[in-house]
C-alpha cells in the first residue's frame, strides 16, 4: 500500500467517526420529534371527541326540555256545558281551567240562568259536564229552579239537608260520593234542583236519572 492509499483511507476512517456521533444525535431528535407529534395528535383527537360529545349531550338535554315545555303548553281538558248557557256544548280547556272559564267558553249564562247555581272559582275535570239550572220568578219574588225542582215527598232523600249516612241510602251513593255532595253543599250553597247534582265529581247524568225519583231538594 502506498503512503497516498493510506493516507486516504486514514481521512476517510477520520470522516467516518467524526460522523457518527451527528448522526445518532440526528436520529435522537428525529424520534423525540415523531414522538412529541403522536402525544399532540393524540391528546387533540380526545379532546375534540369529548367536545363533541358534550355538545351533542347539551343539545339532547335542550331538546327534552323544549319537548317537555311543549308538552305543558299543549295539556288540555274537554269539558261539556250544558243547561242555562248562551251556547252549550263541548269546549277544550287548559289544565286547571276554572268553572268561569267553561262558562264564558259557552258564551256566558243565559238570562234565566240561576248563577247561584254553581261555583265560579272551582276548577273544572276533564270529562265533567257543567249543568247551569234555570231560575223562574215566582209570586212574591222568590226565585225558584224551573227545571228538575222536586219537592220532598215520603221516600225521598232531601240533599240539601241529609247527613252522609242518609245519603248513602240512595242507590249508587257510597261514602265517596256522599262526602262529595255534602262538600259541594258547604261549598256552593244548597241545591237547586236535582239536576245540579250533576255537578258533583262522579255523578253524571246517568247516575242522577236512575236515582232521580229517591232525592228531592224540597
Amino acid at each position: 500500500m502506498s503512503f497516498q492509499e493510506y493516507a486516504a483511507n486514514a481521512s476517510r476512517s477520520v470522516r467516518s467517526q467524526r460522523l457518527k456521533p451527528v448522526a445518532i444525535a440526528g436520529a435522537v431528535l428525529l424520534v423525540c420529534v415523531c414522538a412529541i407529534a403522536i402525544i399532540f395528535g393524540f391528546f387533540s383527537s380526545s379532546s375534540d371527541a369529548f367536545a363533541i360529545q358534550k355538545a351533542d349531550e347539551s343539545s339532547s338535554n335542550e331538546a327534552s326540555q323544549e319537548d317537555v315545555g311543549e308538552a305543558a303548553q299543549d295539556a288540555s281538558i274537554y269539558v261539556h256545558v250544558a243547561g242555562s248557557v248562551n251556547a252549550p256544548g263541548l269546549y277544550e280547556l287548559p289544565q286547571d281551567a276554572r268553572l268561569a272559564q267553561a262558562i264564558e267558553a259557552a258564551g256566558g249564562f243565559s238570562e234565566d240562568a240561576a248563577t247561584s247555581s254553581v261555583n265560579l272559582a272551582r276548577t273544572v275535570e276533564d270529562g265533567e259536564q257543567i249543568l247551569v239550572s234555570s231560575a223562574v220568578v215566582q209570586e212574591g219574588g222568590e226565585v225558584a229552579s224551573a227545571e228538575g225542582a222536586s219537592a220532598a215527598s215520603p221516600g225521598t232523600v232531601n240533599i240539601n239537608t241529609a247527613d252522609e249516612s242518609e245519603l248513602q241510602t240512595i242507590s249508587g251513593i257510597g261514602p265517596s260520593k256522599a262526602s262529595k255532595i255534602i262538600a259541594y253543599r258547604e261549598a256552593n250553597g244548597s241545591f237547586s234542583s236535582v239536576d245540579e247534582l250533576c255537578n258533583v265529581s262522579g255523578i253524571g247524568e246517568k247516575t242522577l236519572e236512575s236515582i232521580r225519583d229517591q232525592i228531592s231538594v224540597g
